[in-house]
This record gives structure tokens, sequence and C-alpha cells, in this order.
């Protein structure tokens, strides 16, 4: 084995043992989601997001699947697939979001529900589709669902035949299919998933994620020949500039997100409460 490849693979290890002493640490994450006091700015650039996809894929009679994933955790992946579920739908659009993370999903606690019932529960055959089916109160146009009670073989039941008959049965229903899958770099749940979509995001972190890691991960999905969408840069800002000795010194802010726990009912850390009202675009 060469030098080269020894301390590639002691990085890539330091990185993944990083990412779970990050999740242990962090069990409360924020749960933001678009409203009225949102900045123009963020409101902007999802806006900009959803006009970006919709071009790479088309809307289509048939229903539009998207995937979104990330290379690890901590790059606020759920946060900005929630968030494109809902731009989709302030644009007229009948969107219905599906937590496909049965291991750690997080979608229930952006809309302060239980996990279960949810797709698990769906595939294993316990709960038909409407009862796993809820519907937002941010938008009329805007269904869920959540990740569902956790089960001991997750990859199985998402490249099932259930997944796909339950793919094929929402494009009937809705226009936009929009499904939030683990980090693939940690777990390989997203491959499974990704012969049932149109398209697959990866989300990546400002100042976070490494470039190695992003190129890994799209050599993945390439690999299982996924439709690639593009890259979405989350959580980019502007460098501050302070006078510091007659010249400008760069600060760089940026929240912090974990994989961790999946139970809404937790008290979480100055959570940000959505607005009950929304106005359409």
């Amino acid at each position: 084995m060469s030098l080269f490849r020894k301390i590639s693979e002691r990085l890539h290890e330091k990185r993944v043992e990083k990412a779970s002493k990050q999740a242990k640490k962090s069990s409360h994450r924020t749960e933001y989601l678009l409203n009225d006091n949102t900045p123009f700015d963020v409101t902007e650039a999802f806006r900009n997001l959803k006009a970006a996809l919709s071009v790479s894929v088309p809307r289509k009679e048939g229903g539009v699947t998207i995937m979104t994933t990330s290379a690890y955790p901590e790059d606020g992946k759920t946060t900005v697939t929630v968030n494109l579920a809902l731009m989709f739908a302030l644009s007229d659009a009948k969107v219905i979001l599906i937590d496909a993370d049965i291991r750690k999903g997080r979608v229930a606690k952006y809309f302060k529900c239980r996990t279960i019932p949810g797709l698990s529960d769906c595939l294993s055959g316990q709960n038909s589709l409407d009862e796993v089916i809820h519907h937002s109160h941010m938008n009329e146009n805007l269904s869920y669902i959540t990740c569902g009670t956790h089960s001991p073989k997750p990859y199985e039941l998402l490249e099932s035949e259930e997944m796909q008959n339950l793919i094929e049965e929402l494009k009937t229903r809705y226009d936009y299919i929009i499904i939030d899958t683990p980090p693939i770099l940690l777990i390989s749940d997203a491959l499974a998933i990704s012969p049932f979509t149109d398209g697959v995001a990866l989300v990546c972190r400002h100042q976070v994620s490494y470039v190695s890691d992003i190129a890994r991960a799209l050599n993945t999905l390439k690999f299982a020949k996924a439709n690639i969408l593009g890259v979405i840069v989350n959580d980019y800002k502007e460098p501050k500039q302070h006078k510091f000795y007659g010249g400008y010194k760069k600060y760089y802010y940026y929240n912090s997100y974990s994989y961790g726990s999946t139970n809404p009912e937790e008290k979480e850390e100055d959570p940000l409460e959505p607005s009950d009202e929304i106005t359409k675009e």
C-alpha cells in the first residue's frame, strides 16, 4: 500500500470519527422553516434553487422525483430539503416530502409531529399509504411522510419493490416527490433509492465540507448511475471584514448541525418556531 493511500485512508477515518463524536455531543439541532420573517436573501436563495432544479428536471404529468443527500452529517441537508419542498409548494405545485432516513430521520421535528407511523411502517405493511401521509399546516400544497419506526434493515426496505410501488403511486398524486436520504459516505441507504428517482442533488456546507469528500460522494453516485443534478452549497456567507492593524481580518460564521436524535418530543435549544402564515409566490 502506498504512503499516499495510507494517509488518505487515515484522514477518512478521522473525518468519520469526528462526525460520530459531533453526533453524540450535539443531539439537539435547530429546525428552521422559511416564514414571513425570513431574510430576503435566504428566501431568494431557495427560490433560485427551486428554479434551477425545475430547469434540470422539467415538470411532467407523471410527477418528478428528486433525492437529496450529502457526504457526511453536519451539512444542513435536511434543512435544505424541507425548505426546498416548501418552496415548490409555494409555487402552486403539489409536493410530498419523504423522510427516507429510517435510521435517524428528522423531518418530523420540522413539523412538530411524531415519527410514527411513517415510511418504514408503510413499506413493512403495518400501515397503508394514506395512513402515513401527513398534511402540513405551513401550506396546503405540501404533504410529508416521516421516517417511521426504526428498522434493523433499512437498506432492504428502501430497495424493495414496495418502495418502488410507493413512489409510482405518489407520482399519480403529486407534481414533485422530494426525498431526504442519509449521508452517502456514512451509510449506503441513498443508493437504494437513486434508481427510482429522476435526479439527485448533493448538499455540501461552505467552509465545512471537504472537496475530497464531495468528489468521493459524486463518484459514488456516478457509479450507481444516478442522474446528478448538481451540488448545493449550503450556509454560504460573505466574509465579514474588520480593520486589523491597517489591513482586514476575515471572519466566517456558520450554525451547527449534527446527526442526532429523532424524537420530536425532546426539548430543543432555542427553537425557531415556524410562522403559520406564509405568502404564496
